[in-house]
């Protein structure tokens, strides 16, 4: 959803973190297998998942968009399975350490939990 926001790197970087947090856990779910091949799809198509060490991520994402942006979509693909664990967790706290937003991402959290739910709703309604 907020890919777009990113640059070809910034989404590189980005697929190779969401990759990170669906097995950080040792189980990968069809839900975010899907969730995972989506950000694939709205990503340039000459992003290519890319290690980088939490230390540097303030590097490649300079400013406070770019920043939001990532932890959306991490927090995002946390949840793809509705189940955001205590490694998922720990490792998106690191992420948002290292950017200086630990007391942004509640907010953010928040906004991905009732997206999800407000895709949920929507579904409810087309299925009658």
């Amino acid at each position: 959803m907020f890919v777009q926001y990113l640059n070809e790197r910034q989404q590189g970087v980005l697929l190779h973190y969401a990759d990170r947090l669906m097995r950080v856990d040792g189980v990968i779910d069809e839900k975010e297998m899907v969730h995972i091949d989506t950000l694939r799809e709205q990503a340039a198509p000459g992003a290519r998942a890319e290690d980088l060490p939490i230390a540097e991520l303030p590097r490649v994402f300079e400013d406070r968009s770019s920043r939001i942006a990532f932890l959306l979509e991490l927090v995002g693909m946390g949840y793809a399975n509705e189940a955001f664990d205590a490694q998922q967790s720990e490792l998106v706290a690191n992420v948002s350490a290292a950017f200086s937003l630990e007391y942004e991402l509640d907010d953010v959290e928040s906004w991905v939990k009732r997206q999800f739910d407000l895709v949920r709703e929507a579904r409810c309604l087309m299925e009658g």
